[in-house]
Order: C-alpha cells, then sequence, then structure tokens
C-alpha cells in the first residue's frame, strides 16, 4: 500500500514538474531545481548592489516576510515573557541557532512552530520553516560580497514523502524571492569625500567680510549660489542676514562690507611694515588672549560679531562669549580697546588650554548674572 502511494506521488510530482517548468520564468535570479525520491532543492541566485550588511539586515528582518518571502502569511517570535505584547516582540528575539518562531501560511493551516538553525552574520542565515502539516522546508540564505554588492543565494530543501511540495509553484512564486527581497535592500549611497585641506587651498583666500561682501553683493544681483557655496555655516548665515538686511535697506550694503570688497586675499596681501598685523581669520595677532578678548568683545558691542566666532583656541573664543553675555546684562563693564599688534609683534601665547569644566563654569557664571 505504501509503495503504491509513493508510485503514484512520483508520477504526480513528475507530471507537475513538467508543467510547471513549461511555463515562461519572469525571474532576473539563477535558479535551478533538482528532484530526486523523497527529496528536492530549489536554487536561487541574485546579485545586489549593495554591501552584505544591508543585506543580511534585510533578510533578518522577520516582520518583512509576509511582503516578500512567497507562502508567508505572518512569521512571529517565541518569546518567553509575562507581557503579552512583548511575546509578539522582535525587539526581544535572540538571533541565534535554537530560537523558535511561528509561521502562518497562506492557507486555512494554523501556524506552525520553526526555529533558526544557523546563523552567521552578513554570512548565512539558516531556518527551518513548515508550511503545512506534511511538508517542512530548511531554507538557507548565503551571503557571498563580490566586486559590484553581494550575490546571494536561497536553498530550500525538504526530504519526505511531500518533499515535492517544495517545487509546486516554482516557477510563478518561489522563484521570485530574490526578486521580492530586492524591493526591500536600501540603496547604499556613495557620498564622495572632499578634502577640505586642498579645497580650501584651491582659490585666494578672503577674510569674513570679504567673503560675506563679495556674497551678498553677488546676491543683490539675484545670483544666491555664491552665498550656498559657503562651506562656513556660521559665515554663510551671516552672509544670508546681510543679505536681507542690504534687501530692506534699498540694495545698500554697511560700510564695512564696501570697504572689504576691494581687499585683496591673504597670500597676495602682504602689508608694509608698522600696519596691523591680521592673519587670515580677520583678527590681529595679540600677545596675551585677555587683549584678543578685549578686542574681539569691542568689535561685537560695535555690531561686528564675526571676530568671535574666528578665534580658534576653543577655551579663549568660551571666555570670549561669556564676557559679552556679561557686559549685554550689566554685569560687567566695557573693557578698553588694546592698541592693534603691529606686523612685528610675536604671535599670541594663549598659554595651557583650559579645562571645559572651567569653560562651563565660566558660562554657568554669565548665565546666573
Amino acid at each position: 500500500m505504501i509503495l503504491t502511494i509513493a508510485l503514484i506521488a512520483v508520477f504526480a510530482v513528475i507530471v507537475l514538474f513538467v508543467i510547471d517548468a513549461s511555463q515562461d520564468q519572469a525571474s532576473a535570479s539563477g535558479v535551478s531545481t533538482h528532484f530526486q525520491l523523497f527529496s528536492a532543492e530549489t536554487i536561487v541566485e541574485q546579485e545586489f548592489a549593495a554591501r552584505p550588511k544591508f543585506v543580511w539586515n534585510t533578510i533578518t528582518r522577520f516582520s518583512d516576510y509576509n511582503f516578500w518571502f512567497p507562502g508567508v502569511l505572518r512569521l512571529l517570535p517565541v518569546v518567553e515573557s509575562n507581557r503579552y505584547v512583548h511575546r509578539f516582540s522582535f525587539d526581544r528575539f535572540n538571533l541565534q541557532p535554537g530560537s523558535t518562531i511561528r509561521l502562518r501560511p497562506f492557507s486555512l493551516s494554523p501556524s506552525f512552530l520553526g526555529k533558526i538553525i544557523a546563523a552567521k552574520e552578513n554570512k548565512q542565515l539558516s531556518i527551518e520553516m513548515r508550511f503545512n502539516p506534511l511538508h517542512k522546508e530548511q531554507v538557507v540564505f548565503e551571503l557571498h560580497p563580490t566586486a559590484g554588492g553581494t550575490s546571494v543565494v536561497c536553498r530550500r530543501t525538504s526530504r519526505g514523502l511531500f518533499s515535492w511540495l517544495t517545487l509546486w509553484g516554482f516557477s510563478n512564486n518561489k522563484s521570485k524571492i530574490l526578486d521580492n527581497l530586492g524591493y526591500f535592500i536600501p540603496e547604499e549611497v556613495v557620498v564622495e569625500k572632499v578634502d577640505e585641506s586642498t579645497s580650501h587651498e584651491s582659490g585666494p583666500k578672503y577674510s569674513r567680510d570679504a567673503i560675506i561682501a563679495r556674497a551678498v553683493q553677488a546676491g543683490l544681483g539675484g545670483n544666491r549660489d555664491l552665498i550656498n557655496a559657503i562651506p562656513d555655516k556660521p559665515t554663510r548665515g551671516m552672509a544670508k542676514a546681510m543679505l536681507v538686511q542690504s534687501q530692506r535697506k534699498d540694495n545698500t550694503m554697511p560700510d564695512h562690507l564696501v570697504n572689504a570688497l576691494s581687499e585683496a586675499p591673504a597670500d597676495e596681501a602682504l602689508p608694509p611694515s608698522g600696519e596691523p598685523n591680521i592673519d587670515p581669520g580677520g583678527i590681529p595677532n595679540f600677545s596675551t588672549p585677555d587683549d584678543l578678548i578685549a578686542y574681539v568683545v569691542n568689535k561685537a558691542l560695535d555690531g561686528d560679531g564675526g571676530p568671535v566666532s574666528e578665534i580658534a583656541d576653543k577655551p579663549t573664543r568660551g571666555r570670549a562669549k561669556a564676557m559679552l553675555v556679561k557686559i549685554k546684562r550689566g554685569a560687567l563693564e566695557r573693557p578698553g580697546m588694546p592698541p592693534v599688534p603691529s606686523l612685528e609683534s610675536s604671535p599670541p601665547d594663549l598659554g595651557e588650554e583650559e579645562s571645559e569644566e572651567a569653560l562651563v563654569a565660566g558660562l554657568s557664571g554669565a548665565e546666573q548674572d
């Protein structure tokens, strides 16, 4: 009796396989099928233009299996938890061999238990899945990195009297499993890194006022590309603000920006001896940090806040901002403007860098005042 059933099953699967293989396969994957008595296997292979990490993250996102895995209505975790909601949350699921899952197929059958057989990150995922009481499969995803991205191989094998069910509907649905998967793999955006040192040295160097003046002049003429091309975000914001201010004053720029239009590039402008010693950022080189702070604070109180942001030393910049806040709130008096050093003056000696605690303490004192 058993032999008769086996022969009938073999004959039926051969007929079904011939009919299934004769149909057109509209798939971008490399597919193949193998069938022996009580054993069946299907292989689907496809390459994706994404790194293995992105493909792995998509394959291990079990909550999306119902969107791309043929025959799966829903895939749920089996988690032991006192809270009902945690029992069906993949956030509590451990992706490791032996972990149990529950599969609900596209049929009238109830849900069936499955388990994780192997999980090698970015390399291989093997799952035992049961689609009906008589048939279960071992589904293996193998990831191989290539020059163009990642090659994925999906093997589905089954053994037993009803192993031929693995081949059922292969041409119409199961062969397109990796085609469906491709819609859920995120596109990898490659951003070319630009060498800032090279980009900055590729053109003439101007002070912040000169950059803003040229950008505002172009903006008043209807071309805002020069403003949007400013790499420094604070400078770009100041340029946009000065453009709005100039437009409100009948397209007239402030005097200090008009004077900055005649400024020569820093690498071309060589001031004679005795004239103010200005660094490429537009700040004189003072001998002490106190004179530097007094200078930038006076400039900020006069309406030019650019020099404060131009201070390269972070603790000194923080002290300048803290002093400026205290003066505006009336806690301190305005310091005297120090003499601007000449070209022969030595560069500033800012001393040892203050700790972040001292900087925070200074700013906190400003807030309390």
